[in-house]
């Protein structure tokens, strides 16, 4: 074969390889890596998709309100009878428990690398700008935050995806008072009935009464999908 001919053909390897041989991006849609995804998930499930095998995933050196929210959502868990997920940190989880568990990861990007890994295999992105603009994106969704009104305002993005054959569920904001947001609302099993067909959310909370604390009154569910 010529050089010029053994060029075309790596070049040609190269164009297969990218596009995962079959026409898609490599991790889209149906699989990343070896791993299928399934993302319609329903959030009228939830207790009984983390009813045993579970764990919660919190970024070492995240906020104690990340851990606060845990418990919220336990709370609401246990009301549907499912045993009480496993505390972890992203540094301490075992390859076999973060293989084979189910997943609940509670804080961003900025403190939860688990945030950061699992969001990409659902597509979920963000743009920063710093003491300008915070933006989530997720299946051609987003949902805007105005930093000039953090602390009193903010956003989180609540998923419930299936990886492989286990089933995770983010809940992450800009700050800890959207993360803790996310876990007041998931926390509230009436919430699951009223979104029960959905499996993302778009949240946001406005402290109305300026005193500093996350009340689910104050949570607007911008958008369900």
């Amino acid at each position: 074969m010529g050089g010029d001919d053994s060029m075309k053909f790596l070049a040609v390897l190269l164009i297969m390889a990218l596009l995962g041989f079959g026409g898609h991006p490599a991790g889209s849609d149906s699989q990343t890596g070896s791993h299928s995804i399934k993302e319609q998930a329903s959030i009228q499930e939830i207790n009984s998709f983390f009813h045993e095998n579970s764990y919660f995933v919190i970024g070492e050196k995240a906020y104690n309100t990340d851990v606060l929210g845990t418990a919220k959502i336990s709370y609401g868990l246990a009301l549907g009878g499912a045993q009480n997920p496993e505390g972890r940190t992203d540094m301490i989880i075992t390859n076999k428990e973060k293989d084979e568990g189910n997943l609940i990861i509670v804080g961003g990007p900025a403190i939860n690398p688990a945030a950061t890994e699992f969001g990409g295999y659902f597509g979920i992105s963000y743009d920063y700008e710093p003491n300008a603009y915070y933006e989530i994106f997720c299946e051609r969704n987003s949902i805007y935050l105005d930093l000039t009104k953090y602390p009193h305002e903010d956003i989180c993005i609540v998923y419930l995806g299936q990886f492989s054959s286990r089933n995770v569920l983010l809940v992450w904001g800009y700050g800890w008072q959207g993360t803790y947001a996310g876990s007041v609302f998931m926390g509230d099993p009436q919430n699951w009935l009223e979104y029960q067909d959905a499996h993302m959310l778009f949240l946001r909370w406005k402290d109305e009464n300026r005193d500093g604390l996350v009340q689910e009154n104050e949570i607007i569910v911008e958008r369900a999908r």
